[in-house]
């Protein structure tokens, strides 16, 4: 009979700190976290979702109710080993990912004839098989069980909605909780810190993350009861971070040497949290953005979610800043912020975030998105800091609109047409703010670490980072026009509307990015 049991088998890629590539076992992987730099996924989605595993098995064995707590865990620089081992001798047996009676991330029983490809684990090949592998459910693959084991974590936490295995009275299914967020994630300077960095404040009865029962929320490795199709909010933290959004079956073989493979798999509708249940205020590793004019049925704190064509860096504010009226930064976030408030984590130190995500239209997959960006701790308790960077990044999304302004009257006179679509496809053919936006992602990120040290007696922020940021977006919007038009004929009419679309962009944009001692002519870069 096929075993391939979790805490034992290497089967989670990761880089060392001396940069040697290994893989791990959950068991060694946590006790010596101090070791590895970082965790490799086969995905964004899947190091995203693998984090969470592993942070569900944190909360079972390292109390973290108080900054008291967290602090001692951090002196100690190592998870305690024999705490571990006591937790995986107990349930040993139920991360086996080929049990009889309790597959990890699976249900026992599960008709094989309805199973198809393990491609439905790359849920992106089943739908867009060209955009990230040559694989096909027309020609399935034989996994590995330890890539299997990764996609499955992943798939869990990610998988798109719509119709799964045909199940008589069976609706399709809702997408996994994290299929349309940006999932945040402290990094530290090795697995360890990155665990501890996010393993936020876990004290129900206090509301943290939210109020539940504590005695009822478990893994899912340790509910006696099989999973699903059918509504229940989650029990709490734990029981949403290995949330079973789909019933699962994986089918060995044995090849003719001995080894295991899987080519055959069962994915069926799972938990599914009822329309009532919304993560704002409960999920620790997303942002929430307010819907102000939200209809009866619509969600009012939607996710902050990767977008096309735009960059994280944009909704900055969403990730930094809580507000009542607008946003609502990650918990996690919010747990730093109290653990420098305390002196705990270093007030001026700056921590790397990855935010993991991807880009979908209903059941299609169109992008995985993966981005750094570095946190100055002193945004997250400073709101004159906040405000300061809003200035900024309202300033960048004003100059783009004046740009593509601009580019859409100088498509009207070159066309001389009062119609509307010639002129929309002519301007999305310039592609202007394509051109514009990449320009600043980098100059972005080191002006956040600049502008976190650009204090003034006042304790206002910006006095020299943001003129600088204002020289920053007119170099990046000369650059965009002049990319943009390179290509155009030169007819007269066309150098007409060329040259007035020029003069405007100066005169729009002169009010707000050219300072008094900059003068008449910073606008001319052009």
């Amino acid at each position: 009979m096929a075993a391939f049991n979790l805490l034992d088998e290497a089967w989670v890629p990761c880089t060392m700190l001396d940069g040697r590539a290994e893989s791990w076992g959950l068991r060694d992987l946590l006790v010596r976290a101090q070791d590895i730099a970082e965790i490799r996924g086969d995905s964004p989605l899947v190091a995203a979702a693998l984090h969470r595993l592993l942070l569900a098995i944190l909360h079972r064995n390292f109390s973290v109710e108080g900054t008291e707590q967290w602090a001692t865990l951090w002196e100690k620089r190592a998870w305690d080993a024999d705490v571990l081992n006591d937790y995986f001798t107990r349930w040993h047996h139920r991360f086996d990912l080929f049990d009889a009676e309790h597959p990890f991330y699976q249900v026992a029983g599960l008709d094989w004839s309805k199973g198809g490809s393990p491609a439905r684990l790359l849920f992106h090949a089943d739908n867009n098989p060209t955009l990230f592998t040559h694989l096909a459910s027309s020609a399935p693959p034989e996994l590995a069980p330890a890539k299997a084991a990764r996609l499955l974590v992943g798939f869990m936490a990610f998988d798109v909605g719509g119709t799964k295995t045909s199940e008589r009275g069976q609706e399709s299914a809702k997408a996994a909780p994290l299929n349309k967020g940006a999932v945040v994630l402290a990094r530290g300077e090795d697995l360890f810190r990155t665990l501890l960095l996010n393993l936020c404040r876990y004290a129900p009865e206090e509301g943290d993350p939210w109020h539940f029962d504590r005695d009822l929320d478990v893994p899912a490795w340790e509910r006696d009861e099989a999973t699903r199709p059918e509504d229940r909010s989650p029990d709490g933290y734990i029981d949403l971070l290995t949330w079973q959004s789909r019933r699962s079956r994986l089918q060995p073989e044995k090849r003719e040497d001995g080894t295991t493979f899987v080519k055959n798999v069962v994915i069926m509708k799972g938990f599914q949290p009822p329309n009532a249940f919304t993560l704002h205020d409960k999920e620790t590793m997303l942002a929430f953005r307010r819907q102000l004019r939200a209809n009866r049925d619509d969600n009012p704190w939607p996710v902050v979610t990767f977008t096309e064509e735009r960059g994280l860096w944009r909704d900055s504010f969403a990730l930094m800043h809580s507000t009542n009226e607008e946003s609502k930064q990650p918990k996690v976030l919010e747990w730093l912020a109290e653990l420098a408030w305390e002196d705990i984590l270093p007030p001026a130190a700056i921590i790397p975030i990855d935010v993991f995500g991807m880009e979908s239209n209903r059941s299609k997959v169109l992008a995985w998105r993966h981005e750094r960006l570095p946190l100055p701790l002193k945004y997250l308790g400073d709101r004159s800091l906040v405000v300061s960077l809003k200035t900024a990044l309202e300033l960048t999304e004003r100059t783009a609109q004046d740009l593509r302004a601009v580019v859409w009257a100088m498509a009207k006179n070159i066309l001389t047409t009062k119609e509307q679509s010639p002129v929309r496809k002519f301007v999305d053919h310039l592609a202007v703010e394509r051109a514009y936006w990449p320009c600043l992602e980098e100059p972005f990120k080191r002006f956040t670490e600049d502008l976190a040290q650009d204090q003034n007696l006042n304790g206002e922020y910006g006095d020299r980072q943001i003129p600088a940021w204002k020289t920053t977006l007119r170099a990046a919007l000369w650059v965009a026009f002049n990319e943009a038009t390179r290509g155009m004929e030169r007819s007269t009419r066309t150098m007409k509307a060329m040259a007035i679309a020029e003069r405007n962009l100066r005169a729009r944009t002169h009010r707000y990015l050219v300072t008094e001692e900059e003068g008449e002519d910073a606008t001319a870069e052009s």
